[in-house]
């Protein structure tokens, strides 16, 4: 990937805040320049368009999404020794505040369920390969704390913490607060009493 100027990168940062809070169509890369501090005209040296920046300001947020989840599964193998009930846990009770905190992950998750119809086939298969990594975390997961679990229960339970995950995404976007707090209370009680029925 080629390496971003130190300009680019401040339009970016600028960029995603502006599009977390206005999305595709309602943001304006006057704007966005405006607030970088330049004319429009400089930001076209940068970026060819608005679907450009957009892109990039996308990538920059799979990346970062990348690294927290990545940092969640690693602190989770520090912890926890056995327990499928466990697997995945870390990533899910963070989620809330690191929403609240990030607004790379306020722009992905809208970007996600509401991407720019131009954008729908980029936005989709760069949501769908973080996603094929988080399946890959918890497989794995779970695959160390409960390794007596079956290949195929351990599938059965990697797609339902997906649908966990989902839910508590779609939470996030159009709730917040005590209900997500009760929706992900409710989905993970239900996901340990069946992962501690499988163990026994």
């Amino acid at each position: 990937m080629k390496k971003r100027s130190a300009s680019a990168d401040n339009i970016c940062a600028v960029a995603v805040a502006h599009f977390s809070e206005h999305g595709y169509d309602a943001s304006s890369l006057n704007d966005i320049a405006a607030l970088a501090g330049m004319r429009k005209a400089s930001l076209y040296s940068h970026f060819s368009g608005k679907d450009a920046l957009f892109l990039a300001v996308f990538d920059d947020a799979l990346q970062q999404e990348q690294a927290f989840m990545d940092s969640c599964f690693a602190d989770e193998a520090s912890r926890f020794a056995s327990g499928g009930q466990q697997a995945g846990a870390l990533y899910c009770d963070r989620m809330a505040g690191r929403y609240a905190d990030s607004a790379h992950l306020r722009f992905l998750l809208r970007t996600a369920y509401l991407p720019p119809s131009t954008l729908r086939l980029q936005v989709g298969a760069g949501f769908e390969a973080l996603l094929a990594q988080l399946l890959q975390h918890y497989v794995a997961s779970l695959t160390r704390l409960a390794p007596a679990l079956p290949p195929q229960r351990t599938d059965l339970y990697a797609q339902a913490y997906l649908g966990i995950v989902d839910s508590l995404h779609v939470e996030l976007i159009y709730a917040g607060g005590a209900a997500l707090q009760q929706r992900h209370a409710a989905l993970w009680q239900i996901l340990s009493d069946s992962l501690s029925i499988q163990s026994v």
